[in-house]
C-alpha cells in the first residue's frame, strides 16, 4: 500500500527556494516526474522572475552542481539542474528514501512537496532522515491508496479527488458552477494547487487514454 504525504519547508532552507529572492510574485513549479540516480527533479519552471538573476542566484548555491535555461517562454523559463545530494538535503531525503516525487512547487516563502513512497515504513524512513538532517518539514497531510482507478489510469490519489470534487461541483460545466476557490475550500487546500492537480490529472489521463498522441 503505497503512502502518499504533504508537507512545507522554508523556502530559506533551500537552494532553489533562496535562489528565488524575496520576489512574492516569483514562482516555481516542478515540470515532470523523471526519477532517476542523477536527480530527483532535473526539470522546473520559474515565473514571474528574471531568468538571470535567478540562474545568478542559482549558481552560487552548493546544493546545485549544475544549472541551465531549456527553454524561454513569457514571464517564464524551464530550468534544467543536477543536484548534489549532499547538499541538497531535502531532495536527497526523498532519493535516499525511495520517494517518487509528484509535485513540488515554490514562492519566496516556502515550498510545498507531495511524495509518494512504497509503504509507510519508507516514510518513516524518511521523516526520521529529516529530523536526523534538521530539515525543517511540517507534515501537512498523508495518505494511502491502492484504487485500481489510479493504477489504470495513473493518477495520485490527490489529482482523482481533485478531479472528482471540481466534476461534482460543477468546475467543468458551461457555464461553471463552481470555481477553483469552491473546489480548494473543499478540498482544504489553495486554489493555485487544485489548479496544478487538475492540470496535471487532466494531462495524465489525455496521455493515458492515447488521445494525446498526435491524430492519424
Amino acid at each position: 500500500m503505497s503512502t502518499v504525504i504533504e508537507f512545507t519547508v522554508p523556502a530559506s532552507s533551500c537552494a532553489l527556494g533562496r535562489s528565488l529572492g524575496g520576489d512574492p510574485d516569483a514562482l516555481l513549479e516542478l515540470d515532470r516526474v523523471v526519477p532517476t540516480d542523477d536527480t530527483v527533479m532535473p526539470f522546473f519552471w520559474v515565473w514571474h522572475l528574471d531568468p538571470e538573476a535567478f540562474l545568478a542566484a542559482a549558481e552560487t548555491e552548493d546544493a546545485i552542481e549544475r544549472i541551465t535555461v531549456v527553454d524561454r517562454v513569457e514571464d517564464g523559463a524551464l530550468f534544467a539542474a543536477r543536484w548534489n545530494r549532499e547538499a541538497a538535503r531535502t531532495l536527497f531525503a526523498i532519493v535516499r528514501s525511495g520517494g517518487t516525487l509528484l509535485d513540488a512547487r515554490a514562492t519566496s516563502e516556502e515550498w510545498h512537496f507531495e511524495i509518494r513512497f512504497d509503504d509507510r515504513a519508507a516514510t518513516t524512513e524518511f521523516r526520521t532522515f529529516c529530523d536526523e538532517r534538521d530539515v525543517p518539514l511540517s507534515l501537512t497531510r498523508i495518505s494511502t491508496s491502492v484504487s485500481p482507478e489510479t493504477e489504470r489510469y495513473g493518477l495520485t490519489a490527490e489529482q482523482r479527488e481533485a478531479l472528482s470534487v471540481a466534476y461534482r461541483r460543477g468546475y467543468f460545466e458551461e457555464p461553471r458552477r463552481a470555481t477553483l476557490g469552491d473546489v480548494a475550500e473543499e478540498l482544504g487546500i489553495s486554489a493555485r494547487a487544485v489548479a496544478g492537480r487538475l492540470r496535471r490529472g487532466q494531462a495524465t489521463l489525455l496521455e493515458r487514454t492515447g488521445l494525446a498522441a498526435s491524430p492519424p
